[in-house]
């Protein structure tokens, strides 16, 4: 069959984790020249979800119309087509994988606005990585694209959403800003979260009674009165605590307490 579409990340895979084998993982476009993607099927399973575009996707038992998060769960040997609507060619995340699963059937549904976001982050992080001439499928990006099927499994009901309570969440949120670098920057920590700020924040107030930020800000303060009561540096303190710049940590750390760390550390060596 004739390419119809060109791939803007990874091709060919191969992730395995137990009961799971990720053979192909792409981000396609389709080439505008063509409208329709003829009749076909596989002898794998194969999650197609829509980014971009729209049409009507066909598969045997029915059709479904296609839009900006779409997404089409087809198992193996199951024949389908897709036919354009409008100009614009589609933009389509494609993963081929082998999973044991009794009695799965095709699935037409839509991904909701919090799993899409999660999916773009996990994309963005995986692109970023090609940019850079890196090979997106380190570690890391093993762990993204386990993490992105997961998500379309999900949601289109092929395996169970087992949530964590929000208490759970929670707790599970602060004890890995706990063990955070000081100097990590939780714009950094909040991508790999796969939620939004808003979200974590919430999760975060709820258990401890403080934002991200009033957290990250409690945590540089207690380690920093506890390096000063021990005699540290200023210098070294403000290094420690992931304020490089001391006139900045003086400035952050009297703001806190109302004295200056020079003046905090005496009073509290003697």
């Amino acid at each position: 069959m004739m390419r119809r579409f060109r791939s803007l990340l990874i091709d060919r895979v191969s992730v395995r984790i137990p009961g799971l084998h990720i053979l192909k993982f792409a981000m396609h476009r389709h080439l505008p020249e063509f409208a329709s993607v003829n009749p076909h099927c596989h002898g794998w399973s194969q999650a197609i979800l829509y980014l971009s575009g729209n049409g009507r996707q066909r598969f045997a038992g029915g059709e479904a119309g296609v839009e900006p998060g779409t997404l089409v769960l087809l198992p193996p040997g199951v024949p389908h087509s897709f036919v354009r609507s409008g100009r614009r060619a589609p933009l389509c995340l494609l993963i081929d994988f082998r999973f044991k699963l009794p009695r799965a059937k095709a699935v037409v549904c839509c991904v909701n606005r919090s799993e899409l976001t999660q999916i773009r982050q996990n994309l963005a992080s995986l692109l970023k990585h090609q940019m850079r001439g890196e090979h997106p499928l380190h570690w890391e990006g093993s762990i993204l694209v386990l993490q992105l099927l997961m998500v379309l499994l999900r949601s289109a009901g092929w395996i169970d959403r087992v949530p964590l309570g929000e208490t759970k969440q929670g707790a599970v949120i602060v004890q890995r800003l706990e063990n955070l670098e000081l100097h990590s920057p939780l714009s950094e920590f909040i991508r790999k979260s796969g939620y939004q700020r808003d979200h974590l924040n919430r999760l975060v107030k709820k258990e401890v009674g403080l934002t991200l930020g009033q957290y990250r800000t409690q945590q540089r303060l207690l380690l920093a009165k506890r390096l000063l009561a021990q005699g540290v540096r200023v210098a070294e303190v403000s290094t420690a605590v992931g304020l490089l710049d001391q006139s900045y940590f003086a400035r952050w750390f009297r703001k806190q307490t109302g004295q200056p760390p020079s003046v905090w550390n005496r009073r509290h060596i003697e």
